[in-house]
């Protein structure tokens, strides 16, 4: 008799979806942020794994070099979140959210970068 009977069948193909590694860190990491941070270096370990895998030609068309993999995909991580964070804060000015003081100065500074 299957112990998978008597569970939901969401949480079943949830559990074959993120599979044991997955189970791991939501069992380790149980708070959101610790969870959240390590997704992300799980999936900046997979990102440079995979590119490790094509060889320095096929890197150099990308822009990128075995020497430096590690370190340019930080990099580009690293860019992504502060593109993110100024969109957010494009969108949020766009939208007159901002009732602070310096409402000005946080919209120079945006436009400037």
């Amino acid at each position: 008799m299957s112990m998978t009977a008597n569970i939901p069948q969401h949480a079943v193909t949830r559990r074959k979806k993120d599979g044991l590694l997955g189970l791991w860190g939501r069992v380790v990491h149980r708070n959101q942020e610790s969870y959240e941070r390590w997704l992300e270096e799980r999936d900046l370990t997979l990102i440079t794994a995979s590119l490790l895998r094509l060889n320095e030609r096929q890197l150099n068309r990308l822009g990128f070099s075995h020497a430096t993999l590690a370190l340019d995909v930080e990099d580009l991580a690293a860019r992504a979140r502060r593109e993110a964070q100024l969109a957010h804060e494009v969108l949020r000015i766009v939208e007159g959210d901002d009732s602070d003081a310096d409402a000005g100065e946080s919209r120079h500074a945006v436009a400037a970068e």
